[in-house]
């Protein structure tokens, strides 16, 4: 296992995030920043034992995607913060830095979940 959490609080926002950008965004739970964590799902704080990179599985409350590509800063972010952005549009191309693209429908991701790497 590359990294693994659980989620503790899902934001206001993320419906919305889900519904117009096909993403969520990931922060540890211990991030300060109130409209940060409107936005976000917050999960526990690991350590990421291991780059995540094309072909890894993420899988989150039991449903797997397979990972289509990394940004240039998001395996930076989730070390540092727990932070990054999820993207369910399978492309191989980052347009952000901190995106993880994922190939698949994001599921109803609920407080208790296991979001995990491998």
């Amino acid at each position: 296992m590359k990294y693994e959490t659980k989620v503790t609080s899902i934001g206001g926002m993320v419906q919305e995030n889900i519904e117009v950008g096909q993403l969520l965004i990931l922060f540890n739970e211990d991030i300060q920043d109130t409209d940060l964590r409107e936005i976000a799902v917050c999960h526990t704080v690991d350590t990421l034992k291991e780059d995540i990179i094309v072909g890894d599985v993420l899988t989150i409350a039991g449903k797997k995607f397979d990972v289509t590509s990394v940004g240039n800063v998001a395996l930076k972010t989730l070390k540092d913060l727990g932070h990054c952005t999820i993207k369910f549009d399978g492309d191989t191309k980052s347009n952000l830095p901190g995106e993880i693209h994922v190939k698949g429908i994001i599921p109803d991701v609920k407080i208790g979940d296991i979001i995990s790497f491998e």
